[in-house]
């Protein structure tokens, strides 16, 4: 978890507005670990509970190529401070699903947000401002909104407008979100998964302070999908989280934790060693736990160290980040054997 990327990301979208800002933050939440769902096509079809990868395979999502998709929904609807909306009060949230779509150089970024009640959308909605490459629609209980310019866009546009939806259905996406753990302790509030087009990658690393090390990275694992997950034992709290982003000192406070799940195009025997070494550099200290082989190290930022804790398996890179030492350990020992 980042908390100088992520703080970085709230502070420079203080003046952006409501929808770009929400859209913004939801990504920040995939980000976190690695530098919410939608209402049903034409409403009919009631969200599962969890985000596991059965749940997801229910999801309904616009019928388009997606190369990202991050879905949230707890046990039971989140507030999300109105200061996030530029708004007056706080709003409760059934659900939230991102997603990003490409085409040829354009990359655009589509959001449904589902609110208790078809009047807490519709006072949301008309508090939105929309701008050239911000577009929104109001459905019921959700909200769309798309952002983007050229055909990706206009891709997502069309498909929302014309209720074009399918279930999630992407066989690689669903066994990465199936590969992490889910239940119990290691309670999903949050998946996301995002696949290696060449559209992603250039946003990902044009531009950005640390563009050498995320093409480091890149080269290194031959990326072929990643997948994060969000935890908590208990339902997340919007508000201790985003105050928390704010206050570095906080982070070890919360009771949440990242699993991150980078796949590569490389054989397992090529991953692992090529991985430790590269570890070894940044410090990371090979350690078992019974049977499986960590490597331990941290991230500092803003004078605050957080666990980090990773594991090789095959050609897949596992990385559980937590302010409890702990939790990152039930994160990255709970993954299947």
């Amino acid at each position: 978890m980042e908390v100088e990327v992520v703080k970085s990301l709230w502070e420079h979208t203080m003046n952006t507005r409501p929808g770009t800002r929400l859209i913004i933050f939801a990504a920040a939440i995939l980000l976190m670990a690695s530098s919410t769902a939608l209402a049903a096509c034409k409403g009919k079809t009631e969200q599962p509970p969890a985000p596991s990868s059965a749940e997801l395979s229910q999801t309904m999502v616009p019928n388009v190529p997606l190369d990202i998709y991050v879905y949230a929904r707890q046990e039971s609807p989140t507030t999300i401070p109105g200061a996030m909306l530029s708004l007056p009060q706080d709003v409760t949230v059934d659900s939230l699903a991102v997603w990003g779509t490409s085409a040829s150089d354009n990359f655009a970024v589509g959001l449904g947000l589902v609110l208790t009640s078809e009047s807490a959308a519709s006072s949301l909605y008309g508090g939105i401002a929309t701008s050239e490459n911000v577009w929104k629609k109001l459905s019921g209980k959700t909200i769309y909104l798309v952002q983007g310019y050229g055909q990706a866009a206009e891709s997502l546009k069309k498909a929302i407008n014309s209720s074009n939806f399918k279930r999630y259905d992407d066989g690689d996406g669903l066994q990465a979100i199936g590969a992490l753990p889910s239940g119990g302790a290691t309670r999903l509030a949050v998946a996301a998964i995002a696949k290696a087009s060449p559209a992603l990658i250039k946003l990902v690393t044009q531009g950005s302070q640390g563009s050498d090390t995320a093409n480091m990275v890149l080269k290194l694992v031959n990326l072929k999908l990643v997948a994060a997950g969000l935890y908590s034992p208990q339902q997340i709290d919007i508000v201790k989280l985003v105050a928390a982003l704010r206050d570095a000192n906080s982070i070890q406070d919360l009771d949440l934790g990242v699993l991150l799940l980078v796949r590569s195009g490389l054989p397992g025997l090529v991953v692992g060693p090529a991985v430790g070494q590269f570890l070894g550099q940044y410090h990371f200290a090979e350690t078992k736990v019974g049977d499986i082989t960590l490597y331990k190290g941290a991230l500092t930022a803003q004078g605050v160290s957080l666990p980090v804790m990773v594991r090789i398996k095959g050609s897949d890179i596992y990385a559980a980040l937590s302010g409890k030492e702990s939790y990152a350990q039930t994160l990255i020992t709970s993954i299947s054997q």
